[in-house]
C-alpha cells in the first residue's frame, strides 16, 4: 500500500524556504565552489544567455550557449556544473558525468555536487554507485531534496518499493513545490496501479509550473491512457509551444499521431526528430512501421537496421520485426520474433495469432494448432483465431475438430474475452492472496482464477473488497464489472464501469459498457458512448466495428458502408462479419452488385455461418436472376438456426419472389 506521503500537503515554512534553493536550474550554483576561474566576459555573456534560454524552456539552446561559455573559458567551474545540470535535463548521464569530472579536475569538491553525480549515474543505470552517492552523509543540506528525489528513482529501478516511498516522502518534505518531483510521484503511482492518484499528482506538477515540459508531456500520456489518443494531443502541442525541439515530447507526439492514423503528420515529426537527433531509434522505428503498413518490407528492414539494435527488446519492435519477416516470407525468423514477444507478453492474443499464422504458412500446422488450442476451446476466442485453428486442424486431417471450431465461429460463439486462463494454479494464487490481501498485483490474478473456475460469488466478494481498497485502480472496477455481468447484474456492472471510465476510458471499458447497455436495451445510450470513445480514438477497430453495426441496426446504410469499407481496407477481406455487414449495407442502398460481391466473400470465409448465409441470401434477392440462389442461402440459414424469426421471414419473402417469377414466366 502507498503511504500518505504521496498526497499533496501543506509544507512547513522551512521546506518552503528550501524550495527556492533546490531548483534544478542555473540560477544559483553552490557558493562552496572554489572556481579555478571566475569566467571571462565572453563566457559570462554566454552563461547569461544560457540562463535565459533555460528559463524559457529551451534547454537545447541553453546547452549550446554553455558550450560557448566553456569554449570561451575552459577553466570556469560554474559553466561546467551548469552544463552538467542541462545535460541531466536532456537525460544524457554520460556527458553530465564527464562535465562533472572536468569540474573535479579543476578543483571542485565532489560533495558539493554529489546529488548531480548520483543523478548522472542513475541515468546510466549504475544504480549501486548512484545509491552510494545519493545516500552519502556529506551532501549539503540545500541539495537533500534533489538527492532524495533521484534516490526515489534509483529505488524504483532497484525494485525497492519501501526505499522509493521513503525517498519521495523526504523529497516532498524538503521540496514539495518542485513540479518535477510531482511528475516522478505521478509515475510512481501509475506503476503501482493508482491511476487516479497519478493523475492528481501530475495535475499538481502542472499547477506548480505550467511551463514544465515534462509535466505537460506526462499529463498528455495519462490523458492518452485515460480517454484515448486524441485527448493527449493538446497537451503535447502545448509543451511543444514552449520547447519545439524537445525530442522526448516530439517522440510521444509522433507516436500518438501514428496510432491515430495520421501517418503523414507522424512522418513529418519523425523527420524533425532525426534532424535533431540523427541516431534516434524511435524515429527510425516509426518510419519502419509506416513502411511495413504499406507493404514496403525492404524499406522497413533498412529503417529498422538504423536503430542499431538499441530497442530490439521492446515488444512493439519485436512485433514489427516479426511482421517484416512474415511479409517477406521468412516464416522461421518471424516465428522466432513472435515467440520472443509472447515470452514478454504471454497474454498478447495478436502475437499468438501471428505466431500461429507463421507456423501454419511454414507448413507446421500441428505447432500452429497447439498455439491456438488453449484459446479456441474456451470462452474468449476471436473469430480469426478460430478460423486459423480450424485451417490448421484441417491440414492435420483432424476434420471433426475443425468442423466443431468452424461451427462455433459461424455462430459467433466467441464468448467473453475477460477470462484469460491463468497459468498459475488456483491453490497457489489463493495462498499468495492470503498473505497479501491488499496487493492488487496478487489479488487480480487470484480473482481472475476464481472467475475462470466458475466460483462467481467468491470472485464477486473478493473483487468488491479489492475495489474498495483500490478506488484509483481501473482494473479493480473492471473485475467487479466482469463478475457482475456474468451474474447478469448489469446495473452493478455499469456502476463499476463508470468508475473505471473516470480513471481510464479504455477499449476494454468501452466494450463492456456497450455490451451491458445493449443487454439492458439502451441502444441509443450505447451509441452515444461509442461516439464519445471514437472522438478520441477515431481509428479503434473495435469501436468502429460496433458503430457500424449500430448504423446497420438503424438502417443508416451509407454511414455503415463507409465505416465497414474503412475496416476492410485496414483488415483485408478475411473477416466474415465485416464483409457480411457490407453486403447488408449495400443491399439496403440498392447496390446489388456490390452487395452480392461482399456477400460472396463473406460466404467464402465462413460458409457455415447462419448470419453470413442470411445476409448473402438477402443480397442475392436484389438480383431477380439469382432468386434460386437466394432461396438456397436462406434455407441454409434457417436450417442452422430454425428458431430465428428474421431468417424465416426472409425465406418466405424469397419463396414469394420465386413463386411470382414462375407465375410470370408461365403467363
Amino acid at each position: 500500500m502507498m503511504s500518505a506521503f504521496l498526497r499533496p500537503a501543506a509544507w512547513s515554512q522551512r521546506a518552503a524556504m528550501f524550495a527556492a534553493v533546490l531548483a534544478l536550474g542555473l540560477i544559483a550554483l553552490p557558493s562552496a565552489i572554489s572556481a579555478a576561474s571566475e569566467g571571462n566576459a565572453d563566457a559570462r555573456a554566454a552563461f547569461a544567455n544560457a540562463e535565459r534560454f533555460r528559463t524559457g524552456g529551451d534547454v537545447r539552446s541553453a546547452r549550446i550557449e554553455l558550450m560557448n561559455a566553456i569554449k570561451a573559458d575552459p577553466q570556469w567551474i560554474d559553466a561546467r556544473v551548469a552544463q552538467a545540470e542541462i545535460l541531466l535535463m536532456l537525460f544524457d548521464g554520460i556527458a553530465a558525468e564527464a562535465e562533472l569530472q572536468q569540474a573535479f579536475d579543476l578543483g571542485l569538491e565532489p560533495r558539493t555536487v554529489r546529488h548531480l553525480y548520483g543523478h548522472a549515474l542513475q541515468l546510466q543505470g549504475k544504480l549501486r554507485r548512484a545509491r552510494e552517492q545519493l545516500l552519502a552523509d556529506d551532501i549539503p543540506l540545500a541539495h537533500h531534496g534533489y538527492a532524495a528525489r533521484v534516490m526515489g528513482r534509483v529505488a524504483l529501478q532497484l525494485g525497492d518499493d519501501v526505499l522509493a516511498s521513503q525517498s519521495f516522502d523526504r523529497a516532498i518534505k524538503l521540496n514539495g513545490d518542485d513540479s518535477g518531483l510531482w511528475v516522478d510521484i505521478a509515475r510512481f503511482r501509475f506503476d503501482f496501479g493508482d491511476q487516479a492518484g497519478a493523475i492528481n499528482a501530475v495535475d499538481e506538477a502542472v499547477k506548480l509550473d505550467p511551463n514544465n515540459v515534462r509535466a505537460l508531456q506526462y499529463r498528455g500520456e495519462l490523458l492518452r491512457f485515460q480517454f484515448g489518443l486524441g485527448a493527449a494531443l493538446p497537451w503535447f502541442e502545448r509543451g511543444l509551444q514552449i520547447d519545439p525541439n524537445d525530442v522526448l515530447l516530439l517522440t510521444e507526439y509522433a507516436a500518438t499521431l501514428g496510432d491515430m492514423g495520421r501517418m503523414k503528420d507522424m512522418l513529418a515529426v519523425a523527420r524533425k526528430i532525426i534532424a535533431l537527433d540523427g541516431k534516434n531509434p524511435r524515429a527510425f522505428f516509426m518510419q519502419a512501421v509506416l513502411a511495413a503498413r504499406a507493404g514496403k518490407y525492404d524499406l522497413a528492414r533498412i529503417l529498422m537496421q538504423k536503430t542499431e539494435g538499441s530497442i530490439d527488446g521492446l515488444p512493439a519492435v519485436l512485433l514489427v520485426q516479426g511482421i517484416i519477416e512474415q511479409g517477406e516470407g521468412n516464416y522461421n525468423a518471424a516465428a522466432d520474433k513472435f515467440r520472443r514477444l509472447i515470452a514478454v507478453q504471454p497474454q498478447n492474443r495478436h502475437a499468438q495469432n501471428l505466431l500461429a499464422r507463421s507456423l501454419y504458412l511454414n507448413g507446421k500446422a500441428e505447432a500452429a494448432a497447439e498455439i491456438l488450442k488453449p484459446r479456441v476451446y474456451r470462452s474468449g476466442a476471436e473469430p480469426y483465431a478460430m478460423w486459423l485453428a480450424g485451417r490448421a486442424l484441417e491440414a492435420m486431417d483432424e476434420r471433426d475438430q475443425a468442423i466443431n471450431i468452424f461451427n462455433r465461429a459461424a455462430a459467433h460463439d466467441v464468448g467473453n474475452q475477460t477470462a484469460f486462463k491463468p497459468e498459475t494454479p488456483l491453490n497457489i494464487l489463493r495462498a499468495e492472496a492470503t498473505r497479501k490481501p491488499n496487493d492488487a498485483r496478487v489479488m487480480v490474478p487470484y480473482i481472475r482464477a476464481l472467475y475462470d473456475a466458475g466460483k462467481f460469488p467468491a470472485a464477486y466478494s473478493q473483487a468488491k473488497r479489492l475495489q474498495a481498497a483500490n478506488p484509483g485502480a481501473s482494473a479493480a472496477h473492471i473485475l467487479v464489472a466482469d463478475v457482475a455481468m456474468t451474474m447478469r447484474n448489469y446495473d452493478e456492472a455499469l456502476d463499476a464501469l463508470g468508475k473505471a471510465r473516470q480513471i481510464q476510458f479504455s477499449e476494454p471499458v468501452m466494450l463492456r459498457m456497450v455490451e451491458a447497455l445493449r443487454e439492458k436495451g439502451e441502444f441509443q445510450q450505447s451509441g452515444e458512448l461509442l461516439a464519445q470513445y471514437l472522438t478520441y480514438n477515431p481509428n479503434n477497430i473495435s469501436g468502429l466495428r460496433w458503430m457500424a453495426y449500430a448504423h446497420l441496426e438503424t438502417e443508416s446504410w451509407s454511414v455503415a458502408a463507409n465505416i465497414l469499407e474503412n475496416l476492410r481496407k485496414r483488415l483485408g477481406e478475411n473477416d466474415a462479419l465485416i464483409m457480411a455487414g457490407l453486403a447488408q449495407a449495400y443491399t439496403g442502398l440498392g447496390q446489388s452488385e456490390k452487395a452480392i460481391d461482399a456477400g460472396r466473400i463473406a460466404y467464402r470465409v465462413q460458409p457455415s455461418s447462419p448470419v453470413v448465409s442470411h445476409l448473402f441470401g438477402r443480397a442475392l434477392m436484389t438480383n431477380p436472376e439469382r432468386i434460386d440462389d437466394a432461396v438456397a442461402m436462406l434455407e441454409k440459414a434457417v436450417t442452422i438456426v430454425p428458431e430465428n424469426s428474421m431468417y424465416r421471414t426472409s425465406l418466405k419473402q424469397a419463396h414469394a419472389s420465386l413463386k411470382k417469377d414462375r407465375v410470370e414466366a408461365k403467363s
